[in-house]
């Protein structure tokens, strides 16, 4: 295994020998201790033991089973009535299996130990033939039994208890109680399998309102009565940690809730309202943290633009936009990219989102005077090469990371812009000289996410030349004399009849070459600057999310949702 995973560039050598000593130390398993220490995911060990390779994983087996369908993950595995009678629940639990599909006479199930030949034997004698079993983590087949054989009618008996009582036990009831504890472990439970990203709960003059946020859209959740609310909001925030009498002042806190063998970090948030406590929550689930820019959805050029700003000694480089539009996700892919071994790795974050191995982070804390600033200015005394700043917020912050940058470090942050160059005119604002910051920075970025269609029910269609240059606009390099072929959303079981599956990221980054440079120091426009630019042919977020959707990733309107397009008139009359 150890040899593999350093040859698949899992692990670097010096990882393994360190890896490999602690395990004669503590007398454990080398898979144990790379996952303990958070080396590989669980999904690398799967890998590994599907024969070194030879065989695919049960994720890669549904991603490829179907002609070009891609990006379908076991974890949206949606099953038939009749594979779901092939095998039983209790069964499925106890091995850590699940049927995924019915081909050339055999049943094929995924399986975390798809090598432990009497789990194989009690599969056959159920199923009534033969079994073919494929790798896949156990924290994947978890959520895929829960999701379809007993999430809903869990998550609705929970609720049902809570329904069928009347309003003097509703009351009484406190957060210890077994219904509340049921209830509340249910909701997560149920936010995972959804791959939900956030989870609110607020309450309303009549009833006590959850909602569900999966693929950046809110949708509607559960109703339960407001007689509850008072228990079921002091029981996440005793699971969070935080102090279930102090209901006027906002609160965060951290759950870990265990799925399986791996854990899903949730960040919460109470603040209070004219009716109650707000609650949201959002998950974190560290074995879904995919560094890889392409997964992210950047473009081959973009991903080449990024890996240069990696391989710089020094300078400043900002990744810009609103809130929930990915930029921490970026910024953890790109430190993962690190040779964090070679090189030394410090954040300042607020919070810390994703524990990384090696990489020093430190969460920042008002309260008690460890700001941006001030931890910024102690970081440069602690010999870093790279650092990360979670958020530029004051002038302070903006100066100290320029002057970092200008002494030799790989300095990245964030600013909430709407595209990239209005970073240039923000922290200029912020007090930061033209001269600077154009000798400092490396490169910006903005981005936002859009849904991915899913690959299954897409439907395609296409929009003539004159509609399609009307949408890009006469500077964009994607103007055509021929229909394009397009696609749009449909709805199918493996998506929930949504139409989307997942996110994809719409981004543009401009490299800080000399010309820009000279542009920033002589207090340039952002509207002239972009005019400059896109006539040399770089390419913007609007361009960027039209390559997508001709691509077939997403569709025209969903660009339209999250990146202002020239003509949105098409889309009214489409």
């Amino acid at each position: 295994m150890e040899a593999w995973l350093v040859s698949e560039g899992a692990l670097t050598q010096s990882q393994a020998d360190l890896a490999a000593r602690e395990a004669t130390r503590l007398s454990l398993s080398f898979s144990e201790v790379v996952q303990r220490l958070g080396l590989v995911t669980s999904d690398q060990l799967a890998l590994y033991r599907s024969v070194r390779g030879q065989l695919s994983t049960a994720r890669d087996f549904i991603a490829t089973g179907s002609g070009d369908q891609s990006h379908l993950s076991l974890r949206r595995l949606v099953l038939s009535d009749a594979l779901r009678e092939r095998l039983p629940l209790d069964l499925c639990q106890s091995t850590v299996s699940i049927p995924i599909a019915e081909r050339n006479n055999a049943l094929w199930v995924a399986c975390a130990n798809p090598f432990d030949l009497p789990t194989l034997k009690r599969l056959e004698g159920a199923a009534g033939q033969a079994v073919e079993a494929l790798p896949a983590s156990e924290t994947d087949i978890r959520l895929a039994i829960n999701r379809n054989y007993r999430a809903h009618q869990d998550l609705y008996d929970a609720v049902a208890a809570i329904i069928k009582m009347d309003e003097a036990e509703l009351e009484e009831q406190g957060s210890d109680d077994a219904p509340m504890i049921r209830l509340a472990e249910q909701i997560l439970l149920h936010a995972a399998t959804r791959e939900a990203s956030d989870v609110h709960l607020h309450a309303e003059e009549r009833f006590f309102r959850i909602r569900l946020r999966v693929d950046g859209v809110l949708e509607e959740g559960l109703l339960l009565p407001s007689a509850i609310r008072s228990a079921l909001t002091a029981r996440f925030k005793i699971l969070a940690g935080m102090d279930t009498a102090e209901d006027r002042l906002p609160q965060d806190g951290r759950i870990h809730f265990p799925i399986g063998s791996e854990e899903v970090d949730i960040r919460v948030s109470s603040l209070p309202c004219s009716n109650g406590e707000s609650i949201v929550m959002r998950l974190l689930d560290q074995s879904r943290l995919k560094l890889d820019l392409a997964t992210l959805g950047f473009s081959e050029a973009q991903q080449t633009q990024l890996t240069e700003v990696l391989n710089q000694p020094y300078g400043v480089f900002l990744i810009t936009g609103p809130t929930g539009s990915g930029k921490t996700t970026t910024l953890y892919t790109l430190l993962g990219m690190i040779d964090a071994e070679e090189r030394s790795v410090f954040t300042l974050e607020d919070p810390i989102e994703y524990r990384m191995p090696l990489i020093r982070q430190t969460q920042v804390k008002d309260d008690i005077g460890l700001s941006f600033s001030a931890g910024l200015r102690t970081l440069l005394r602690q010999d870093p090469d790279v650092i990360l700043v979670g958020e530029t917020r004051d002038q302070v912050t903006a100066e100290l990371m320029v002057r970092a940058a200008l002494t030799g470090h790989l300095v990245f942050s964030t600013l909430h812009t709407n595209d990239a160059l209005s970073a240039v005119p923000r922290l200029t604002d912020l007090g930061v000289p033209p001269y600077l910051l154009a000798g400092s920075l490396l490169g910006l970025s903005a981005q936002r996410l859009a849904r991915r269609l899913c690959p299954i029910c897409r439907e395609s269609f296409e929009m003539s030349a004159t509609e399609w240059n009307a949408l890009a606009g006469q500077e964009s390099p994607l103007l055509t004399e021929t229909a394009v072929t397009l696609h749009r959303p449909a709805g199918c079981e493996a998506c929930a009849h949504k139409g989307y599956s997942g996110r994809v990221s719409i981004a543009e980054i401009v490299e800080v070459d000399k010309a820009v440079r000279g542009w920033i120091e002589h207090g340039k426009s952002v509207g002239t600057m972009q005019e400059q630019l896109r006539a040399s042919g770089v390419p913007f977020m609007r361009d960027d999310g039209l390559a997508k959707a001709l691509a077939g990733l997403t569709s025209v309107e969903e660009i339209a949702r999250v990146v202002q397009l020239e003509s949105e008139e098409v889309l009214d009359d489409a």
